[in-house]
Formats: structure tokens, sequence, C-alpha cells
């Protein structure tokens, strides 16, 4: 099996990567008011699946940020969050490489509660989980946003520099556009990340046009781009993504479930126009407790259903996921 040589998933959110159950348990714990008395009904409330859809933008505005993020926000949520994520990966997925990302500004109950003490409760969640589970390695990428002010990300980019040696990883930008963002107004905070050690990836070409993707290749330069679907209709593109190695963090049934991808037969041609024109890339989770069967073995094997994958092409691809990870060793190792 597949799983035997080890899985990695480097596309993970902490927030959707969180399981209800565990929202549910905190929500009661600390006397939040929850839109649904039933678990059963907050479960269908909380979640996705290929048969029950919405865009990215309506489930960021609606659930993501206003109730799932308040949930997963204070250093007790945190903490329990991030360690509950690392874990149960490993012990239902088999996967003993993770990267987490999330950005610590959107657990901080909107600043009433210090960065630095948000930052540590996430980072002792990961070094519990690699305490208890040795062969499991993890890291934390931090999410700039696109909807933040520049002085915002500058303290996220500042912070991540911080903690590098504490398991932060790498910077990413993420969240939907409003036509207010551009790469080229962060090319120095990119350059002072690098230089510090840290790595770049950035979500790009998941819903919007190639342009911002060939913005994010000229002004982010980064390693891996997250999602990149929107390449599979640009040849030029494609030739670009191979020429520079950069490696796809495909996210497959996010990307059906939040409509990026219309259904299962877009899906299989964007997949198959990647390997066609040998552009690198990984399958990843994304949302794996928010969207149904969204689990990473959950994921190959509905690849391997649908004809998309064959058995040794995912292999190839989780391969690929293991040579491209930015974590620099070893489990808890890594950072000591």
């Amino acid at each position: 099996m597949i799983r035997d040589s080890g899985l990695a998933d480097l596309h993970a959110h902490l927030t959707t990567s969180i399981h209800p159950s565990i929202y549910w348990r905190i929500a009661h714990s600390q006397g939040f008011k929850l839109p649904k008395k039933d678990y059963h009904e907050f479960l269908e409330y909380v979640t996705l699946s290929i048969n029950k859809k919405t865009t990215m933008k309506e489930y960021f505005d609606t659930i993501y940020h206003p109730l799932l993020n308040k949930l997963s926000s204070g250093t007790y949520a945190v903490e329990e969050g991030t360690y509950e994520v690392i874990s149960g990966a490993y012990r239902s997925s088999g996967i003993n490489l993770i990267e987490l990302r999330n950005n610590p500004m959107k657990h901080n109950h909107e600043g009433q509660e210090d960065l630095d003490h948000i930052i540590m409760a996430m980072l002792r969640g990961m070094e519990r989980a690699l305490l208890e589970y040795p062969k499991v390695s993890a890291g934390i990428i931090f999410c700039l946003d696109r909807q933040f002010t520049y002085e915002k990300n500058k303290i996220i980019v500042e912070k991540a520099i911080k903690y590098r040696k504490r398991g932060v990883i790498a910077i990413d930008f993420a969240n939907y556009d409003t036509g207010m963002f551009h790469f080229n107004e962060y090319s120095d905070l990119i350059e002072k990340a690098v230089r510090e050690g840290l790595k770049v990836v950035a979500h790009s070409g998941e819903t919007d046009d190639t342009n911002d993707m060939w913005e994010a290749i000229e002004f982010v330069k980064p390693k891996r781009i997250g999602h990149g679907i929107k390449a599979a209709y640009d040849k030029k593109l494609m030739k670009e993504l191979v020429k520079k190695e950069i490696v796809l963090e495909i996210c497959p049934l996010s990307n059906i479930a939040t409509n990026a991808v219309e259904n299962v037969d877009e899906l299989r041609f964007i997949i198959r126009t990647f390997i066609e024109n040998k552009v690198k890339f990984c399958i990843n989770t994304d949302w794996p407790e928010i969207i149904k069967n969204g689990k990473l073995v959950e994921q190959f094997e509905f690849l391997n259903k649908h004809k998309i994958l064959d058995e040794e092409e995912l292999k190839r691809y989780n391969s690929i996921a293991l040579t491209s990870s930015f974590i620099p060793g070893k489990n808890l190792s890594a950072y000591l």
C-alpha cells in the first residue's frame, strides 16, 4: 500500500483540519454559543462534499472566518487544535510529514490576545504531537492575508522570522483577492524572509486567472504554489513552471467542493494535462476534516477510483511531496 512508505501533506489549513467534534468540545468547554444546538446539525452545517458545494468566498464569509476561526482562537484552542491535527493525521492516514498553515492573527480574537502567546501555543501543540509520535515530522507555515494591510502582513513575517528555529518554516499568501492586492508590493518582505531562512509559497491559480500566477512567479519566486490549477489552461505558463521547477500543491476535493473545479471530469483533465506537460505537483488535503471523505488516503482512493491517477502515479506524486517539503529535518530533532 502507498501509505506503507509514508505519506506527506504539504497543504493543510489549521482551521479546516480540526474535526468538527473538536470544535464542538472547545465551544462547550468555553461557553461559545453555536448556530446549531445538536451536534449532527452542526456537523452538517460546517461540512462540505462534492455533492454539497459552495464557493470559497461564501464559505469564508459565512463559516470559515466568523465561526471556525473564532472557535479555534485563543491559546487553549490553538494548542489543542494543532496537536489533534498532527497526531490525528498520523493515526488516521499514516501521514508522517505534514506542513500545517495558518494566519496567527486569525486566532487571537481580533487582537484581544497577544500574538506571541498564540504562536507559542501552536508550537506547543506541534511539539506535543512530535513527542508522542516520533515518526512524524511537521512544520508551520504562516499565511499572510491578501485582505490585510501591508503593515499587518509585515508583523506576520517578523513573527515567522522570530520563531523560525522553533518550527515556522515558511510564509504564504492566502485568502481571496478583493482587487486591492499586488504581489510586487511585498518584494522587500519576501527578500527579508528568504534571507532569514524561510521558504515562500503562494496561493494562486485556484479561482483567479493565470495573470495572478505569472505575478506570483515574478515577484514571489515561490518554490511551490498552492493549487495552481488554472495553469492547465495556459501552455506557456506550464512551460514556465517546468523551467523553474515549481511544484503545484493540488487539493482535489476542496477544489470540487468550492467550485474551483466544476466536476470530476474537469479535475481529471487538469491533472492529466499537468502530467502530459511534465508539471510537478503533489496531492494534498487543504480542508481534510471539513470536506466529507477529505483525508489524504481517502483522496488517493478517490483519484484511483475515478481513474485520474493509478497506484504507481500516486506513489510518484507522494514522493514529490516528500522531497518538496520545507521541513529542515526529521521529527522533533528538526528544531533542536
